[in-house]
């Protein structure tokens, strides 16, 4: 157990002094990160999901059947992301938050199209499953950049430390993907599709080609800001 001196005398040391940040431009592991003063710099793409109105389900449901339908959402989010190489950041109960290294526009577009996948699953393949308890609404944000990666918590204890992700799009995905709802569940920052590929710019409806985004906007940090939006969907 540890004394309130070690802990000011290590907190202290967090504090103090530089780190040693080291590039990547993969996703590192817990076990490639070290404890002490020493980070990981690397761009990521962010892609967030948020059930909608989730407290709500208690309030209809009974807690068996709410936890039936956070579960299969999860699941299905989940698995598009494993199939699209993307890393699991966590689950927060009614969300979850996956990762994609961003050096590159195809990077980028995957995650994109991950978003654009689980929207099709849940809108429209797995809506009647859903839909035998309730119609459900989501909103997946996605916003990329540099991010910082450092380990964090008790050393030699398994079971309570992890990495943290330090960087605004992280937080500016969070915010997008909490507003986002039906019937544009993938929001997406300017800058995200500004880095798309061709494929997911434009579409064709009735054999003509159409912009697949429309502008959006979201209130962040006291100001409004610029997204875009899509109704699209990528069949998985």
């Amino acid at each position: 157990m540890a004394t309130a001196a070690e802990i000011e005398a290590k907190v202290s040391d967090y504090l103090e002094g530089d780190y040693e940040v080291q590039e990547t431009d993969t996703i590192p592991s817990v076990e490639n990160v070290t404890f002490g003063k020493a980070a990981k710099r690397l761009k990521i793409c962010v892609l967030y999901i948020d059930l909608r109105n989730s407290t709500d389900l208690l309030l209809v449901h009974q807690k068996k059947t709410a936890g039936k339908i956070h579960k299969g959402f999860l699941h299905a989010a989940a698995s598009v992301v494993n199939n699209n190489d993307g890393y699991i950041r966590g689950f927060k109960g009614d969300s979850l938050m996956a990762l994609w290294p961003s050096g590159y526009k195809n990077q980028i577009t995957t995650c994109v199209r991950s978003a654009m996948q689980i929207k099709w699953l849940l809108d429209v393949k797995l809506s009647k499953h859903f839909e035998a308890y309730q119609k459900i609404d989501f909103g997946i944000g996605v916003d990329w950049g540099e991010v910082y990666v450092m380990r964090a918590g008790i050393p030699r204890d398994a079971n309570n430390n992890d990495l943290i992700f330090m960087g605004e799009c992280i937080n500016y995905a969070v915010g997008i993907g909490e507003q986002a709802k039906g019937p544009y569940h993938v929001e997406i920052s300017p800058s995200t599709h500004g880095n798309l590929l061709d494929e997911l710019v434009q579409g064709t409806s009735e054999g003509q080609q159409v912009q697949i985004w429309k502008d959006g906007k979201i209130q962040w940090k006291g100001a409004e800001r610029p997204t875009k939006i899509t109704t699209w969907h990528c069949p998985f």
